[in-house]
Formats: structure tokens, sequence, C-alpha cells
């Protein structure tokens, strides 16, 4: 036990993290550095579903084969995002608005990951910078004082420092870099799953497009009478 808190330094811990956040910031901007954490958050959390939003487009299709798109009672999938392209469908009738405005969509996704992924990648590269700061600043104790002995000083500060560098490396390995990576591949992962999604509505439209409409019951009655 005495050996894991004796791996424990607050003030060398919070140079290296406390630094490296104020760093981070004022290299990457508020905006991003939000958009990092926001996307840190979502990691935890269950991503894009697939399956249901699957489930909920083939029925909607059902319905816009049965009744067309102005007739169509859509039933909206749980993703928001895919729920705005349906509705765009619904009132426009047009596939070409629903692809264009998808484009918009994962651009807007893609700048958002770009971003939150830079952030964690600069932070990595500054944690063990500011490891290095933190062995400075307790290479500076070095200087003896009236109250402790020179052997008790120089002990004290030269396991701070090398915790400092010890946090810097941690740091930067097992936290930043790891989200940085998290973050990408959850990124596309969903777009791969969006993009299959997609295209299977975009074909399924097509189809419902291409076969032919029902003759009206009250046309087929008078050729059989003719």
């Amino acid at each position: 036990m005495q050996e894991v808190t004796g791996l424990f330094d607050p003030m060398a811990l919070g140079i290296v993290l406390m630094g490296t956040i104020l760093a981070t910031y004022a290299r990457e901007g508020g905006q991003d550095v939000a958009a990092a954490i926001a996307s840190a958050f979502k990691l935890g959390r269950k991503g894009f579903d697939a399956g249901a939003t699957r489930s909920a487009l083939a029925r909607t299709v059902g319905e816009i084969k049965r009744l067309g798109h102005l007739g169509a009672h859509p039933i909206d999938p749980p993703d928001n995002a895919t729920t705005k392209l349906l509705n765009a469908y619904i009132r426009s009738g047009s596939i070409e608005a629903m692809l264009k405005l998808a484009q918009l969509q994962r651009m807007k996704r893609d700048i958002q990951s770009v971003a939150a992924t830079r952030v964690y990648e600069t932070a990595g590269e500054l944690a063990p910078v500011f490891g290095l700061v933190g062995t400075l600043i307790a290479i500076t104790q070095l200087m003896p004082d009236m109250e402790s002995s020179a052997a008790d000083i120089v002990m004290a500060s030269v396991a701070s420092a090398v915790l400092s560098s010890l946090y810097g490396v941690l740091s930067a390995n097992l936290l930043f870099f790891p989200l940085a990576r998290a973050i990408e591949r959850r990124g596309d992962q969903e777009e791969a799953e969006r993009n299959l999604i997609l295209e299977w509505f975009e074909n399924e439209l097509i189809d419902g497009r291409q076969s032919p409409a029902p003759r009206p019951a009250n046309l087929k009655n008078m050729r059989g009478a003719a």
C-alpha cells in the first residue's frame, strides 16, 4: 500500500493536468474543447441504433409505396438526423434533396469528429511537456531551508520530478490519445452504418417509383363490362 501511495503526488498531478487543459484550451479554442468533451461523454452512451432506424424506415417505406410520399404517415426513427432526412423526402418527394441534406449532415459530423480528435491529440502532445514543467518546478525546490535537512528536500524534489514526468507520459498514452482514437473509431463505425441504411432507403424509394401503380377498381370493372 505504501508503494501505491508513494506514486501519488497531488501537486505534480495538478501541474500536468491543469497545465495540459489550459494549454489545449488556449491552442484549440473553447468551441472545439466543448465539442471534444461532449464527444467523450457520448462514448459512454449507446450510439447510432442501426436496427431500430432501419425498422422505422421500413415501415415508412411501406406507407410511401401504398399512399405516396404526401399521403404517408412517417414513423420517426430514433435518430434525429435520419428523421430530418425522412421529413425532407416526405415534404418534397425528392430523393436528390434528401441526399443533399444527408451530405450536409455528414460534413457537420465530420467537422465535429475531426475537431474533437484534434483536441485530444493536442492534449496528448502537451501532457509530456507539462510533465517536464513539473520536473523543472520540482528541481527548483532543491534549495534547502532552515527547517528541513538538505537530504529530505532533495529526495522529495527528485520524487516529485520523476512523478511529474511519469504523469505526463501516462496521461498522454492512457487518456488523451486513447480518447482521440475512440472518438475516431466511433465516428467511422457510425458513418458506415448510416451509409448502408441511406443506400438501402434510397434503393427502396427508387423501386417504389418504378413499381407499376395499381389500376383503379372502377376502370377494371369498366373494361370487364366492355
